[in-house]
């Protein structure tokens, strides 16, 4: 598995563009008639999902 360190910054900058992606993609998946592209974003939000969760670990486990 393949580690990254981030300063403050970049957790939070990184955090945010999550947010944000994750918020449009929930927009395209519920307007999106198309079943084989609607699964296709939901396995990218999911994943997006996934590295927004280990993001705020870190976060966590830096102020701990």
């Amino acid at each position: 598995m393949a580690r990254i360190e981030l300063t403050e910054e970049e957790q939070e900058t990184l955090s945010q563009l999550l947010k944000m992606t994750l918020a449009a993609l929930e927009i395209e998946i519920q307007h999106t008639d198309h079943r084989e592209f609607k699964a296709h974003l939901q396995h990218r939000r999911d994943v997006l999902k996934r590295v927004m969760f280990k993001v705020l670990e870190a976060k966590a486990a830096a102020v701990s």
